[in-house]
């Protein structure tokens, strides 16, 4: 509905006098020169009545004609005379109005002196203009949508023509358009603004050329526009909500219905209420101690950790105990963010067979598995799925670091006898090799003289000459590749040892690494060479020679998977003292880190060689060692240029005595 305020305003740029009052009689609003003619001087506390300020004679007119337009008569017009000016008579039309559930008769008209200078043509047409303004304004508010407004408005705009019969109007809105275009370009246009957006328009002529337009019917057009710019966007709003109405009058109309079933079984309802009456105590107890077991059950629900979810048979959620899942929610969605259903839908066979699943999922490389219940009805059809979902990552991989212990239990085992059985024949050749040594000893000076009258002597095929030269070689590198034999047994066995986790052993750094270099080069001489670059006189301390060796075997087997794979990358191993500490050193030139990766490589079960059998512990045990030794470990790494790990171990002043006497 317009405004009174716009109402008001719209009536008094074309009518000298105004006067607005209630149902009861009683003055809501006087224009100005009304206000002169009526001497109204009140407070503003006090309001007026029309019996303190008109002649008996205008009151009676100005009740009948609220009286007519309570009934529904248009065209209504009334006496009005001031008390203080009997011999004045003002002729007012009215109107009525309702705002906010408050009715309002509106009194208007021009003043005497005013009409009699107007003419009757223009009389009339100030008339037909209010009154084309009000009916628009009254069928926007009226009509049930947006389409039959701009179907029915040519009614309601041709009265305010000069020529009725022959307008032509045309409007457009939102791309529909309505009515009839006008004859030719002469015709008069307002445009339809709605929240800032150009929505349509209105145009206005004539069906034949002969009718010129009127500046006052171009007037009334822009304020119909006006009025229309400023309602259209409630009438928008109104339509979207007309079939809510249509739902809510089928509504009411089943609620009567309903209450008249009601009424007719109230009867019934009194003679069962004595029995509900006995029977309302009981149930209240009742009720009260469900209403404590359902709060409990609740909390005991919202407490449980892994999520649970009661999914109904369209896969959506309808209650969850984590609070980032949301009713109404697919439950692929909230539990795997996927967007369609899961390939092997484990409710749908839950469904299907009725009977519990449990099944295991690996989803962005953890390992969950999931209890899915069937939910029954009275008629044992399933009509919803409990869903149970636990993280079994630590497990799984427990697991697997089981089975890894076990086979290198195992191997341990094969360690020791295969040691055994290769240290038997390398004594052998151990000794043999000395005896060799010592019978070509022996034996050259014998072969030298010989040679002296042979030049041609060959032993072996060879000339003599050059077999004296290598032969001592040859045994050399015998005898070094039975130590080298030795120590690789030695390496191994001692690694495979059972370890009691003491830190009793005298450890030196430089004879582990030694150790180490040897144990792994079959590994790493695929992927890079070691280069040893080791302190001189560096103490010994009192720690767990087979724990640091395992923390050395990891670093340099990590640093030799960290290499290209096209290139055979330099893996250099440093020992210095520094201070009360031994610092060791081991840097590669291989991918490097970056620095997410950097903050994240310490964390248990954190790997980036998962695909190869990668657990992401070894690190993380290398970590928990060197911190048993009261050491450090450190990192720094350069994506793409290389990574150095610098293990730091304190040495004691009792270990540097005993390593000075030493």
């Amino acid at each position: 509905m317009i405004s009174l305020e716009v109402l008001y305003s719209l009536i008094e740029e074309n009518y000298v006098f105004l006067l607005d009052c209630d149902a009861d009689e009683k003055l809501i609003y006087c224009s100005k020169e009304l206000k002169k003619n009526l001497g109204l001087h009140h407070p503003a506390s006090v309001v007026p009545h029309l019996e303190d300020v008109l002649d008996p004679a205008a009151i009676i007119s100005f009740r009948k004609a609220i009286c007519s337009v309570n009934e529904g008569t248009r065209g209504i017009n009334a006496m009005l005379t001031p008390k203080r000016l009997r011999s004045t008579n003002l002729p007012m039309h009215v109107r009525y109005v309702e705002e906010d559930g408050n009715k309002h008769y509106l009194f208007f008209g021009a003043q005497i002196d005013t009409l009699n200078q107007i003419n009757d043509w223009e009389r009339e047409e100030r008339v037909k203009e209010l009154s084309c303004l009000y009916g628009v304004a009254e069928w926007i508010e009226t009509s049930p949508n947006i389409h039959e407004f701009f179907s029915k408005l040519p009614k309601y705009l041709a009265p305010g023509m000069r020529y009725p019969a022959e307008a032509a109007i045309y409007s457009i809105y939102n791309d529909v358009e309505y009515g009839q275009e006008p004859v030719g370009d002469d015709f008069i246009v307002a445009f339809l603004v709605v929240n800032g957006e150009l929505k349509g328009e209105i145009r206005i002529g004539y069906i034949r050329d002969s009718h010129e337009l009127l500046p006052e019917e171009q007037k009334m057009l822009s304020e119909i526009g006006r009025i229309l710019n400023l309602a259209m966007e409630r009438k928008e709003l109104s339509d979207g909500v007309a079939l809510k109405q249509e739902e809510e009058a089928e509504f009411r109309e089943r609620l009567a219905q309903l209450e008249k079933k009601i009424s007719a079984r109230e009867g019934e309802l009194e003679v069962q209420q004595q029995k509900l009456s006995t029977a309302d105590s009981y149930l209240q107890r009742i009720n009260s101690g469900w209403e404590k077991a359902s709060r409990r059950m609740e909390t005991m629900f919202k407490a449980m950790p892994d999520p649970v979810m009661l999914i109904d048979p369209d896969l959506n959620v309808v209650m969850s105990n984590k609070a980032d899942v949301q009713t109404g929610e697919k439950c692929y969605r909230a539990y795997f963010q996927r967007e369609t259903p899961c390939p092997d839908c484990r409710i749908s066979k839950v469904i299907r067979d009725k009977t519990p699943v449990t099944s295991n999922i690996r989803q962005e490389g953890k390992f969950l598995q999931l209890h899915t219940l069937p939910v029954f009805n009275e008629n044992q059809e399933v009509d919803g799925i409990l869903e149970f979902l636990r993280d079994i990552t630590l497990e799984k991989t427990y697991e697997q670091q089981i089975q890894q212990a076990d086979k290198l239990a195992s191997l341990g085992q094969l360690v020791s006898g295969i040691g055994h059985e290769i240290n038997n024949p390398n004594q052998f050749i151990r000794g043999n090799v000395k005896i060799v040594r010592q019978a070509l000893e022996d034996m050259l000076p014998i072969v030298d003289a010989y040679y002296e009258t042979h030049p041609d002597l060959k032993i072996a095929r060879l000339k003599y000459a050059f077999f004296k030269d290598h032969i001592m070689t040859l045994v050399e590198d015998m005898s070094h590749g039975s130590e080298r034999i030795k120590g690789i047994v030695d390496g191994l066995r001692g690694f495979a040892r059972k370890d009691e986790g003491l830190l009793v052993d005298t450890v030196d750094v430089n004879t582990l690494l030694g150790a180490t270099t040897r144990l792994v080069q079959n590994e790493v001489n695929k992927h890079a060479t070691i280069e040893l670059d080791l302190g001189e006189d560096l103490p010994s301390f009192s720690g767990n020679s087979q724990k640091i060796e395992q923390v050395l075997v990891n670093l340099i087997v990590n640093a030799a998977q960290a290499m290209a794979d096209d290139v055979k990358g330099l893996i250099r191993v440093t020992t210095r003292r520094e201070g009360s500490h031994i610092a060791i050193r081991i840097a590669d030139n291989g991918r490097g880190m970056d620095e997410k990766t950097q903050k994240q490589i310490f964390d248990p079960f954190f790997t980036t060689k998962r695909t190869k059998g990668g657990t992401g512990l070894g690190l993380a045990i290398s970590f928990r060692i060197i911190e048993e030794h009261g050491g450090t470990i450190t990192v720094a790494s350069e994506f793409h240029k290389g990574t150095t790990f610098t293990v730091r171990l304190p040495v004691g002043d009792d270990d540097t005595k005993m390593a000075e006497k030493s």
